[in-house]
């Protein structure tokens, strides 16, 4: 089955009437780019059987573009699913003060749409529609929790009201800096296939450690935990003049050749930690 048959079937179970809720929304993780290269690097991590099972159901093992599926159609899938724009990010606040299910009440968050996901994927009873759904959803989704600022909130959308401007001038905020000008700055111009494998080979030996766990929610919640201690540590505590609770948003930061460099580190460390969590993922529930 063709992509462009996945959508049209995908269209018809939205239509059904599979409803969620959430909460408000903000920008697109990694942006195509991010995206793609942990779809890249997850599909040449897949075993021989989920690689298989993958082609059953999609008809490609083409992740890189499953990954993009839930923003190309966010407003679509929007209309259908209501607060499905909210499936992107566990927005913790950086001063929590409260516990983490009490930021999500009603199970909105990435960390639990990933977990239902996995669970309707993995069960046989489920229809060949839904399963494609799930692909789409996990493939999104375990690339967004490991943006930093998809795991982290300073009372500003995730950064997305925090202006900054790169060392090279270019103006922005501080969320679409992380989703795309960092690894812009870090793949930019790079075949995707060549960069992802880059990656896996560079950091094969934490692979065992970054898979480890299996997909209950307090794993999911475990690895966005990290998401957004890193938001806490660099996207926000490297910004000139931070302090918890701040207000960051009157004026525009410039962000220095040392922030920019030490969130690169991140940004290409996070890329591989999603790759071989979603290819971890997907030889668990679709391999031998």
């Amino acid at each position: 089955m063709g992509t462009s048959m996945v959508s049209r079937d995908v269209v018809r179970l939205l239509l059904a009437g599979l409803l969620l809720c959430g909460a408000w929304s903000h920008a697109h993780a990694w942006g195509a780019k991010g995206h793609r290269i942990v779809g890249h690097m997850a599909r040449g991590l897949l075993s021989p059987a989920a690689r298989t099972a993958v082609r059953q159901l999609m008809g490609s093992d083409n992740l890189a573009t499953f990954a993009l599926y839930l923003d190309q159609h966010k407003d679509q899938l929007e209309q259908q699913l209501p607060g499905s724009r909210e499936w992107h990010y566990d927005d913790v606040p950086i001063c929590l003060q409260k516990s983490y299910a009490e930021y999500c009440p009603n199970g909105t968050w990435a960390s639990t749409q990933i977990v239902r996901y996995y669970g309707l994927l993995s069960d046989t009873h489920e229809s060949k529609k839904q399963k494609q759904f799930a692909v789409f959803v996990l493939t999104h989704l375990l690339g967004d929790i490991h943006q930093p600022l998809h795991a982290a909130d300073n009372d500003d959308r995730g950064g997305n009201e925090i202006k900054v401007r790169l060392p090279e001038g270019r103006k922005m905020n501080l969320h679409a800096a992380w989703d795309t000008s960092l690894v812009e700055g870090l793949f930019g111009g790079q075949n995707e296939v060549t960069v992802a494998q880059g990656l896996a080979q560079k950091y094969a030996s934490r692979a065992a450690e970054w898979q480890a766990g299996q997909v209950p929610l307090a794993t999911i919640q475990t690895w966005v935990g990290e998401s957004d201690q890193l938001a806490k540590e660099s996207a926000y505590g490297k910004l000139p003049g931070f302090a918890c609770g701040a207000d960051m948003e009157q004026t525009r930061l410039a962000l220095s050749e040392d922030y920019v460099q030490q969130a690169g580190a991140v940004v290409e460390e996070q890329l591989a930690k999603a790759g071989y969590r979603l290819a971890a993922i997907l030889n668990r529930v679709l391999g031998d």
